[in-house]
């Protein structure tokens, strides 16, 4: 798949205009919240948001900016699955997944590479330690590194809720419709 197929999955996901005082993001149209609309520039009402602000926001910052796309030549689910991740958790969260769920996967560097550093930066080291876990794993890796992906996520979203128990309203959507074990 390519980013528009993926872009359009997502915006169906996310839906159209919501502004729930519940939710931190508050006003948000295809779930872009209004500090990331304003971030990027959009100065209008968020009901307003055209969809191709929302789908280059998306493009740019959730999928170019940390070099999703890169991963995608490797492994369109995993990609598929960070670029999911980093839209509903936060790119900052969602960054250094992949370093962490490969480094979990290596066993200790005999698997073909050593501990990546976490920093969120996937440059050579990182996208050739995917490309190693999937040359040796195949399809089967692929489904398992996913669902450890899915695993950290929902760690994410356990402590979110039990931080702040106003999202338990939140919870159960999350799980249902973000982690898919």
């Amino acid at each position: 798949m390519n980013i528009e197929q993926y872009l359009d999955a997502l915006i169906k996901r996310e839906g159209s205009y919501v502004n729930d005082v519940l939710d931190s993001g508050h006003a948000t149209k295809y779930g872009i919240t209004q500090a990331v609309a304003r971030n990027y520039g959009y100065q209008g009402e968020m009901k307003d948001l055209p969809l191709e602000i929302a789908r280059d926001i998306y493009k740019n910052q959730y999928w170019l900016e940390p070099r999703f796309d890169q991963v995608n030549l490797i492994s369109p689910i995993i990609a598929e699955e960070l670029l999911d991740t980093g839209v509903n958790c936060g790119i900052g969260f969602t960054k250094p997944l992949l370093q962490r769920a490969l480094n979990l996967l290596n066993r200790q560097g005999k698997e073909g590479w050593a501990d990546l550093k976490l920093d969120g930066e996937y440059g050579p080291s990182t996208l050739q330690a995917l490309s190693i876990y999937i040359k040796k794993r195949g399809n089967e890796g692929e489904r398992v590194l996913v669902r450890l992906l899915n695993i950290m996520q929902g760690q994410r979203y356990i402590a979110i809720t039990e931080k702040n128990p106003k999202y338990e309203q939140f919870f159960y959507g999350w799980l249902a419709n973000r982690v898919n074990l």
